[in-house]
């Protein structure tokens, strides 16, 4: 299918890639793909007309816009938050979603001063603790916990808050460290019809509640946690009973990387009995961007490219999956024609390269993923390790 232009003269062609569209069941090379007026208007091999700007992509990765589900970019506001573009421009990603910094006593600014000011699209869960991550203890003080003000908040910003986050863990509820939060979180979620991304810290509550209080449709980020608190591996090394049902009842599985809640040792264990994130995102933020951790997208990508997770389901972990989760997968996530042309071009590295988890232990990785181009409604962008 495709959208004709009258001209035949396009804004953007993007020439000669191997096209994947995990939405679309899409893995095809030596394809083209036009672009006018920010859309996808045709995908196939050999196109020939005029275009602006053209961009040679062979050898090359042509993928949706990477999302990142699991970013902090209230930058200025908090000590935790980075500035959305100079990453997103730089990895391929086009949509992030900022996890719980803002809450409702915050959201107006964050609304003005980021998100509206951002190239990257910035959409947003919103904090139960009314005042966000704009100090910590967020939930330690009663009367910032509330399930109406965040469920309020999330139904006059329908057009970019997506969820309702909660830091499940004793830094964040302080002296209420008890599973009441997330059920107000939850209560929330119901009434705004969004799901929840629950964070894990350390107890309490503990793992267990909090899998038995999340719903079909919630996402439990940082699901590759090292033991011994919060992690989903037994002391067998088998998967805890309850991450299974949590799993088989329809609750979502997000990497989250992070600066501590990545291990090598539990995700391998956990990938060894086929069990799979459904998404991939980094929890990006201060203290996760700089070195010796410095994540981005394609940097977790490509970790768990290594671990034995397929090509295309890890592209569909980072693109459609995600948006599935927050209910977009009609605007961003794939290559469809007429659809936003929201593109990451990627190459696939191969080689030798070191790659640490959370916890500063290094493997030797044999691909990797580098992004080359970041196109945003049609504008491309070049990466800079690209």
């Amino acid at each position: 299918m495709a959208i004709c232009a009258n001209s035949e003269r396009y804004d953007l062609l993007i020439q000669g890639g191997r096209v994947i569209d995990p939405e679309q069941g899409r893995d095809t090379v030596n394809q083209d793909v036009a672009v006018l007026d920010g859309k996808i208007v045709r995908i196939e091999r050999g196109i020939r007309a005029d275009a602006r700007q053209v961009i040679d992509a062979a050898g090359l990765l042509v993928v949706p816009g990477l999302i990142d589900l699991h970013t902090h970019v209230y930058d200025a506001m908090t000590a935790l938050s980075v500035p959305a573009d100079p990453v997103a421009l730089n990895t391929g990603v086009t949509t992030v979603v900022d996890c719980g910094t803002s809450g409702a006593a915050t959201f107006a600014g964050f609304r003005k001063y980021c998100v509206e000011k951002a190239r990257c699209r910035i959409l947003a869960a919103v904090n139960i603790a009314t005042i966000g991550l704009a100090d910590m203890p967020e939930c330690g003080y009663a009367p910032f916990v509330d399930s109406n003000k965040a469920a309020s908040c999330i139904g006059a910003n329908r057009d970019i808050a997506v969820a309702v986050k909660i830091r499940a863990s004793r830094n964040a509820l302080g002296d209420q460290g008890t599973i009441q939060t997330l059920w107000m979180a939850r209560e929330a979620a119901e009434v705004a019809g969004v799901p929840v991304i629950c964070h894990l810290g350390e107890p309490p509550p503990a793992y267990d509640e909090i899998l038995g209080a999340l719903r079909p449709g919630d996402i439990l980020t940082h699901c590759f946690r090292q033991g011994p608190m919060h992690c989903p591996i037994d002391r067998n090394g088998r998967i805890k009973k309850t991450v299974e049902q949590a799993r088989d009842r329809g609750v979502l599985f997000d990497v989250g990387h992070g600066r501590g809640s990545f291990s090598w040792r539990t995700a391998r264990l956990m990938l060894q009995q086929d069990f799979w994130p459904d998404i991939i995102s980094t929890d990006l933020h201060t203290g996760s961007i700089q070195p010796p951790i410095a994540i981005s997208m394609p940097d977790v990508m490509s970790k768990m490219l290594h671990l034995g997770m397929d090509l295309n389901a890890v592209l569909a972990a980072a693109t459609i999956n995600p948006a599935r989760s927050i209910g977009w997968q009609d605007r961003i996530g794939s290559l469809k024609v007429g659809q936003a042309a929201d593109i990451a071009v990627l190459r696939l590295e191969e080689g030798a390269f070191m790659l640490s988890d959370s916890h500063l232990n290094l493997e030797t990785v044999a691909r990797r993923f580098i992004a080359v181009w970041t196109i945003l409604a049609g504008e491309p962008v070049p990466c800079r390790d690209g």
